[in-house]
This record gives C-alpha cells, sequence and structure tokens, in this order.
C-alpha cells in the first residue's frame, strides 16, 4: 500500500519554501498553461511582488494592475501593454489588497486568473 502511494505522481513539478519563489513558480506555471505573455502580482501601489515574463511588461503590468482594477473601461493603456489582452483581479490576504493581472491568453485565461489567485493566497498564507 506505501509503495502505491509513493507512485503517485506529485502535481507540482517545482517546490520552494521560499515564498518569493514559490510565488515566481506560482505565476511561472500560470503563463506556460495560458499561453500568456505576462503574469503579474502587485501591491495596492503598484509594486511588483511576483512576476513570470519580460521583466519591462511585468513591471508596468504590476503597475497599473490596481489601477485598471478601479477603471478598467477608458483607460490608456501604456506602451508595453497597448494592444494586449489585460485582466487583472484583485485578492485580498489577511487583509491585504493585492492584484494579479495577466497579458494574452484566451479563454481559460479567468480559469487560469482564479487558479492562480487561490495558489498565491495559499502560499502567503503558509509562510
Amino acid at each position: 500500500m506505501t509503495k502505491a502511494l509513493w507512485m503517485l505522481d506529485e502535481r507540482r513539478k517545482r517546490r520552494s519554501a521560499n515564498r518569493s519563489e514559490a510565488l515566481r513558480f506560482q505565476l511561472e506555471h500560470t503563463k506556460e498553461q495560458g499561453g500568456l505573455e505576462a503574469v503579474a502580482l502587485s501591491d495596492k501601489d503598484g509594486l511588483l511582488l511576483a512576476s513570470a515574463g519580460e521583466e519591462g511588461v511585468c513591471e508596468e503590468l504590476g503597475a497599473f494592475a490596481p489601477l485598471l482594477c478601479q477603471s478598467p473601461m477608458g483607460m490608456r493603456l501604456p506602451p508595453l501593454l497597448r494592444g494586449g489582452e489585460v485582466a487583472v483581479r484583485s485578492v485580498s490576504i489577511h487583509g491585504t489588497g493585492l492584484f494579479m493581472a495577466c497579458l494574452g491568453g484566451g479563454v481559460a485565461r479567468d480559469a487560469l486568473l482564479t487558479h492562480t489567485t487561490q495558489g498565491a493566497r495559499r502560499i502567503l498564507a503558509a509562510n
């Protein structure tokens, strides 16, 4: 019986006890799964906490996420985000407002963002 349990596949390929690294792994997985250009987790001031994708794009995505969440219509996007599909989700973790944002993706993007938000909440709550 113990041999059968040992042989079960581990769902996660990469793990880390380090919060920053675990968040990066989570976002990289989402980016790969969804074929996204970038994924960013930022705070209410737009400061990047974790990201996956090209650095400049992630910084703009993180910086604009709080603003986009407040006024998603009619806001002009910065140069690196123009022409792309941007989606933002607000996340509350231990009473702190954070923002999960992505650039690109398609039909599965919303489900991926929800899953990633739950993963980030789990990672931050555990550490």
